[in-house]
């Protein structure tokens, strides 16, 4: 099983992000990655990370492939 996931489809509309990730565990060191490297967050917390997957699997946007 994997996991697609974009910045776009959590609000970050002008973010061209996108992740294919083998599970949830994978996505969250990608996303916090992520974070730290493009959107200049310093210290991503499990708080902010476990959100933006929440909000990709309400959304319908977080896609198994």
């Amino acid at each position: 099983m994997s996991l697609k996931f974009s910045c776009a489809s959590v609000g970050a509309d002008t973010c061209g992000f996108k992740t294919v990730a083998t599970d949830k565990a994978d996505l969250a060191r990608q996303l916090a990655d992520h974070l730290v490297t493009v959107h200049a967050v310093k210290t991503p917390t499990q708080t902010i990370v476990r959100y933006l997957i929440k909000m990709a699997e309400e959304s319908g946007s977080l896609q198994k492939a």
